[in-house]
């Protein structure tokens, strides 16, 4: 399964990443917080916490507002 990161700024183009590519990246450390699109389904993001708990991480999902429009959002997920 792939998920899109969120954007650092708004002239880069949307970059897609597969769970076994952030669990690599998560072996360096011991825990990190990445960030997500909303354009990512809600449901697809709970799969993905499962995914590190199956793995034997605690993993946290949130939204973050970045406005005060409710459109205005993005996932957060912290995996420790």
């Amino acid at each position: 399964m792939e998920l899109v990161l969120a954007k650092t700024n708004l002239e880069e183009k949307a970059q897609k990443i597969s769970l076994e590519k952030l669990a690599e990246k998560l072996q360096a450390d011991n825990n990190r917080v990445f960030y997500f699109d909303p354009s990512n389904s809600h449901k697809d993001l709970l799969k993905a916490v499962s995914f590190f708990e199956n793995k034997g991480r605690k993993a946290y999902l949130s939204e973050i507002k970045i406005s005060l429009d409710e459109k205005d959002y993005i996932y957060e997920l912290h995996i420790i």
